[in-house]
C-alpha cells in the first residue's frame, strides 16, 4: 500500500499524468511502480521476483483501461476515481495473498523503528497527497468551488496538507479528549465559509478522512 500510495500520489506529477495518454507514459509510471514495490517490499514479501512483475502488468492494463474514458466532473467523476483505488487495493490484496502471507498477518523489517517509521508513512501519506488529490475530486464532483484546479496550487495544497497531518497525528497520539484539538481548523474553516456551504463539503470530507485514517491507525 505505500508503495502505491507513492508511486501514484507522490512520483506521478500533472506532466506524467497527461503523458499517461500514451504507451510510453504508461510504461514508465508502471516502471516507476515496480521499482518502489521492490524497494519497500523485496524484503518482506515472499516470491518478490515473481509477484511484482505480474502486478505491474496488471496496473498498466488497468491504468490503459480509464485512458481516456470516464467523466471529467460531477459526482460519476468521484465514483470513477474511488472505484480505481478500489481495483488497486484489490490487485495488492491479491498480490499479498499469492505470496502466501495473510491479509490480517504484521510484517516487521529487520529494524522495530524502520517498521514504525513505514508503518505510520501510509496514513500520513494518504491524508497528505492522496486526500489533496481526494479533494480535488470532491470538489469537481460537487462543484464546491469554480476553479476546483485551485486545491492543487502549492498554497492551498500545503494548507490543507497541513490540516490533515494535524488531525491525524492528534488522532493517532493523544488521549481521546484532546481529539478536539484536531477539529479546530476545520471549525475555522466551516465559520469562514459559512456563506458557501458547498465548501463545507470540501471541509468535513477532509476532516473524516484524516480521523478516520487516525482511527484504523491507532
Amino acid at each position: 500500500m505505500l508503495a502505491h500510495l507513492i508511486a501514484d500520489f507522490i512520483l506521478q506529477p500533472y506532466e506524467l499524468v497527461q503523458l499517461k495518454r500514451r504507451r510510453v507514459g504508461l510504461a514508465i509510471h508502471a516502471g516507476i511502480h515496480a521499482l518502489v514495490t521492490a524497494v519497500l517490499a523485496a524484503a518482506i514479501l515472499p516470491r518478490w521476483w515473481m509477484i511484482i512483475p505480474v502486478v505491474t502488468v496488471v496496473h498498466y492494463w488497468v491504468d490503459a483501461m480509464k485512458v481516456g474514458h470516464g467523466p471529467e466532473r460531477g459526482p460519476w467523476s468521484l465514483v470513477a476515481f474511488l472505484f480505481d483505488q478500489a481495483v488497486h487495493m484489490a490487485i495488492l490484496a491479491g498480490a499479498v495473498l499469492l505470496s502466501g502471507l495473510r491479509l490480517d498477518g504484521e510484517v516487521f523489517y529487520r529494524s522495530v523503528t524502520l517498521t514504525a517509521i513505514l508503518r505510520y508513512a501510509v496514513p500520513y501519506i494518504a491524508v497528505a497527497f492522496a486526500g489533496a488529490i481526494l479533494l480535488y475530486q470532491i470538489a469537481l464532483a460537487f462543484e464546491t468551488r469554480l476553479n476546483p484546479a485551485e486545491l492543487l496550487l502549492t498554497r492551498l495544497r500545503v494548507a490543507g496538507m497541513a490540516e490533515r497531518m494535524l488531525t491525524l497525528t492528534v488522532v493517532l497520539f493523544a488521549v481521546p479528549w484532546w481529539w478536539w484539538l484536531g477539529a479546530v481548523s476545520s471549525v475555522v474553516q466551516l465559520g469562514v465559509n459559512h456563506r458557501q456551504p458547498r465548501r463545507w463539503v470540501e471541509t468535513v470530507s477532509g476532516l473524516t478522512f484524516s480521523a478516520v485514517l487516525g482511527l484504523l491507525f491507532r
